[in-house]
């Protein structure tokens, strides 16, 4: 189960790298992170030992791979919790 930075940093490499076409520099992710520089550090060696992203050349970041883009053990939210579904939705309203 990732951190709650682990998760941060997870998701922003994702979202970044989607809408910008490259990975952030140490710069950004202390400004999208509100952390320390040590801190992502140890949340990107964290991601690393979790195989979630792959990171060839340490110091560089733009070298991180995304090998998995969301925790493996968050729930997944399927529908509502009344029953209904996302297409029960669009279809009665």
């Amino acid at each position: 189960m990732l951190s709650d930075l682990e998760r941060k940093l997870l998701r922003i490499l994702y979202n970044f790298s989607l809408k910008q076409r490259r990975m952030p520099n140490n710069t950004e992710l202390v400004r999208l992170t509100g952390r320390s520089q040590a801190e992502i550090m140890k949340g990107l060696r964290g991601l690393v030992e979790q195989s979630y992203i792959f990171w060839p050349d340490n110091p560089d970041l733009s070298t991180i791979v995304i090998l998995e883009a969301w925790d493996r053990d968050a729930p997944l939210e399927t529908s509502k919790s009344n029953g209904s579904s996302y297409l029960d939705y669009i279809t009665r309203y």
